[in-house]
């Protein structure tokens, strides 16, 4: 089983970038999104 220090739940404009900044920062990342990645 995979083990992450951040999950972001939602791929638009701010889980992207939170995901992004998590990552840069060090932490395994977890992104996760129903539909297209970017929001509506």
């Amino acid at each position: 089983m995979e083990s992450y220090e951040v999950t972001v739940i939602g791929a638009g404009l701010g889980g992207i970038n939170a995901a992004a900044q998590a990552a840069a920062l060090g932490a395994r990342v977890a992104l996760i999104e129903a539909n297209k990645i970017g929001g509506t």
